[in-house]
């Protein structure tokens, strides 16, 4: 499907989006699921995912095509704050119109801008999409038995001001 461009919104979510959240997920196609859990997963599991997920430390970005979100990343970071790992998700109707690489963009600026320093991307071997955008980031990547992981590692960024305070 060809997706004009400007009718993508990229937005954070937050808790009071759970439901748009879990939406999403359970629209992803079974092998769209496993590419984005390193795993198949059922409703259930896709639900109870959604419904434990800490709003409250992990960055959360959406992509709304014409007002209905069609792609998701989350940003989450480890307690220290320092590495995060990065997951994006497209519906297959959206797949390869760039908003997978417009989602990780966004979420290397909230990386750079909180301070984290090292991005870490689990994917499967044959999950193309997610090989092309940790090389697209310029990440380093290590094989391990049935999973590949693409490291980023960012220069420093800016840090966030004195007074600035994350609200969710």
């Amino acid at each position: 499907m060809a997706v004009n461009r400007g009718n993508v919104r990229l937005r954070g979510l937050a808790a009071r989006d759970h439901a748009l959240h879990a939406a999403h997920l359970l629209r992803l196609t079974a092998q769209d699921r496993r590419a984005r859990f390193n795993t198949a997963l059922s409703d259930d599991a896709i639900l109870a995912y959604s419904r434990n997920l800490d709003w409250r430390h992990v960055w959360v970005f959406g992509a709304f095509v014409d007002g209905t979100l069609r792609g998701l990343a989350e940003l989450i970071p480890d307690k220290q704050g320092k590495e995060a790992e990065l997951s994006v998700s497209v519906e297959r109707a959206y797949q390869h119109a760039g908003i997978g690489k417009l989602l990780s963009l966004a979420m290397v600026l909230i990386a750079r801008r909180t301070g984290i320093g090292t991005i870490h991307i689990f994917h499967v071997p044959d999950n193309l999409g997610m090989r092309a955008l940790a090389r697209d980031l310029g990440a380093t990547t290590i094989v391990e038995p049935g999973l590949l992981e693409g490291v980023v590692s960012l220069p420093a960024g800016p840090t966030p001001h004195a007074g600035e305070a994350r609200t969710r």
